[in-house]
């Protein structure tokens, strides 16, 4: 089944280009089915390409040795991929799915071809690394000034969410130590963590979800820094 263009401007990343360069792009994509755990790439693989989601969850993340820093999750609509294409480097992170989904691919050797043919695919992707960079920088300002507690909620916030009768629930596709590693902490201080804002009222803790019953708390708890 072939990839539409009507299917390519909803998306953001695609939205202004121009109906050529959609065109070309929609000739060349597929579609990737995934599966919870399914690796996109790894950290330090060559360019391997563009995907954007049309369904699913995706973890972004640093590790060395035996520990892992999660960077950020992405959702439905979001595309990656395009942090090693410029020169070629080694992918500066993993990218790693955390719930079944479907996304468009357009192949490394595709994605050149067609950044010549087409500068606005240029601006595009300057757009993807620019808004990763920010994620980045919002990353080192959280782990510098805010402490544990801070950090979970503005993590939490995150978390792809819908309204309940009892509040914003946040389906459990990540595990503890998923969340820890968004978080920079022990899994271990993180479930106190969460025990903690259960008591005060903030959420609820349920088998496969988190139930935010006060959003506006755990707005307050994220914006409060290390002083």
């Amino acid at each position: 089944m072939a990839v539409t263009m009507q299917e390519l401007k909803v998306l953001p990343a695609f939205s202004r280009l121009s109906p050529l360069a959609l065109e070309h792009i929609a000739g060349t994509a597929h579609y990737l089915p995934f599966a919870a755990g399914f690796a996109f790439y790894q950290q330090g693989d060559p360019p391997t390409g563009l995907f954007s989601l049309l369904s699913g969850q995706v973890k972004f993340y640093r590790h060395s040795k035996d520990k892992i820093q999660i960077l950020y999750v992405l959702h439905e609509g979001s595309t990656f991929g395009a942090e090693s294409l410029p020169n070629d480097m080694p992918s500066p992170c993993g990218a790693q799915a955390l719930t079944p989904g479907t996304s468009i691919y357009l192949p490394p050797n595709e994605l050149h071809k067609l950044l010549l043919e087409h500068p606005d695919l240029l601006f595009m992707q300057l757009e993807l690394v620019t808004k990763q960079l920010r994620q980045f920088t919002s990353l080192v300002h959280s782990l510098a000034f805010r402490d544990v507690s801070a950090r979970l909620a503005e993590n939490l916030l995150k978390l792809k969410s819908y309204p309940t009768k009892d509040g914003f629930c946040i389906e459990r596709t990540f595990s503890q130590q998923d969340l820890a590693a968004m978080v920079g902490s022990a899994r271990e201080v993180v479930c106190r963590t969460l025990k903690k804002f259960e008591k005060e009222g903030v959420l609820r803790l349920e088998r496969s979800s988190i139930i935010i019953c006060d959003l506006n708390r755990l707005k307050e708890i994220a914006d409060q820094e290390i002083r």
